[in-house]
């Protein structure tokens, strides 16, 4: 079992401040952040027309949902996208403690699927806060709703798959597997952020944004798991 150093029990104490040190840095990029695009600064709007610039002419993004030439690059992003929805990342993460309650391990089982459940709930907060609204080619490939900062979507991959990411680093398993593993995971969350810029339904701060929190939260809640709850 890869996890079975925080998992079981025995936990890692050397990494405990440096998560909370991870967290808090990237909390505080998440809040710098925010303040910006809610002031609508100039570099964020620079940053966000030219990613979107480059993301989607690459590919060229068509004028209107595909059919011939780029209609299985878009359906595959199309699919690739649902991998990071909310309602699919919370239902996989009770998959994950249901596992772990039936091997015994109810806290552990139990503090994944609140640690995930818990950073929703602190988005769709902060996104009324923010309030800020979509992009304008919101609509032409995909129909996204409510407000566009940070990106659900993105937070909820760098949740789920950031929390899968940092309890396969801490673990047991060999190096090279360990390594193939993370870098799938990382390179998982980023491409699950590359779907909502291309599919025009965000801007890339957005995904920044959704990212930052949630990487953020992931590891203050490996932390939290460590500091206090490893032993029950």
């Amino acid at each position: 079992m890869g996890y079975q150093e925080i998992a079981g029990g025995v936990g890692i104490p050397k990494w405990d401040k440096f998560l909370w040190t991870l967290g808090g840095v990237l909390f505080l990029l998440l809040a710098l952040e925010a303040v910006c695009v809610k002031q609508n600064s100039l570099w964020v709007r620079n940053l966000d027309a030219f990613v979107i610039e480059l993301v989607r002419s690459h590919p060229p993004v068509p004028a209107s949902v595909p059919e011939a030439s780029h209609a299985f690059y878009f359906q595959a992003i199309k699919a690739l996208t649902f991998f990071a929805q909310s309602k699919l990342v919370i239902a996989m993460a009770l998959l994950v403690a249901l596992f772990y309650a039936f091997q015994k391990r109810y806290v552990f089982g139990l503090w994944f699927v609140l640690s995930v459940s818990s950073g929703e709930i602190a988005l769709k907060s902060f996104k009324e806060w923010i309030a800020r609204t979509r992009p304008p080619t919101n609509g032409e490939l995909y129909l996204a709703h409510g407000f566009s900062y940070p990106s659900g979507h993105a937070l909820a991959a760098s949740l789920f798959y950031g929390l899968l990411l940092l309890l396969v680093s801490l673990g047991n398993l060999n190096s090279v597997l360990k390594w193939g593993l993370c870098s799938v995971l990382f390179l998982w969350v980023c491409l699950m952020a590359y779907t909502r810029v291309y599919l025009g339904v965000h801007y890339p701060t957005d995904v920044l944004g959704g990212i930052l929190m949630g990487m953020a939260w992931a590891c203050w809640s490996v932390g939290v798991y460590t500091k206090w709850f490893k032993k029950i």
